[in-house]
Order: structure tokens, then sequence, then C-alpha cells
């Protein structure tokens, strides 16, 4: 049984605005220690050389006339992204229950 005093925060109502700066901070070791990770990066760097109106189209809000080869490696890097994001988020979800694990054990509770 969990003690009256013991007041239950989740990490967001502890955290506040640092919530952000938590994911970021788990998000950018990825390209450090997650070899697939940086692996998709790379592949996603070796597209935007060999088609640089691929990386303009993403980093304008312009229209932009492709290719057919680059319309290809367009779609290619969104879907890269896509993995790069599927990474991200399965990275933060087992951080956030690794450290859930830590909170209850600290607390007491496990």
């Amino acid at each position: 049984m969990v003690p009256d005093e013991f007041k239950f925060e989740t990490f967001v109502e502890a955290q506040g605005t640092a919530m952000q700066e938590y994911l970021s901070g788990v998000v950018a070791k990825l390209s450090k220690t997650d070899k697939a990770y940086r692996a998709i990066q790379d592949k996603i760097e070796s597209i935007y050389r060999q088609y640089p109106h691929v990386m303009g189209m993403f980093d304008t809000e312009k229209a932009a006339a492709l290719t057919e080869q680059e319309c290809a490696a367009a779609i290619e890097v969104v879907g890269l992204q896509n993995q790069l994001v599927e990474l991200e988020m399965q990275s933060v979800y087992f951080r956030g229950c690794y450290d859930s694990v830590g909170y209850l054990q600290k607390a007491g509770i496990l």
C-alpha cells in the first residue's frame, strides 16, 4: 500500500516544459548510439547529395518541379524519414519505460 503522504506526479507534471527537452535529449543520442538510425540518416544525406532539388523541396514551402528520378528520390526520403520517426518513438517509449521503473523503485513501489 502506498502511504498517504506519497503524492504521485506524472513526469509531465513534475517536469513541466522540460518534457520537450527530455524527448529531444533521447532522440539526439540516437545518431550516436543506434547504427540503424545513423545508416538511415546517411542514406538520406546521400540522396540529398545526388538530388539537391529534393532537399530544396523539403527546405522550402514553394512548389518544386522535379524530374521522375527526383520524385522517386523524394518518395524514398519520405519513407526513410518515417523510419527515423519510428525509431525515435520506439526509443522514447523504451526510455520512458526505463525511467518509470526507476521512478517506481525510488518511490518504494517496486
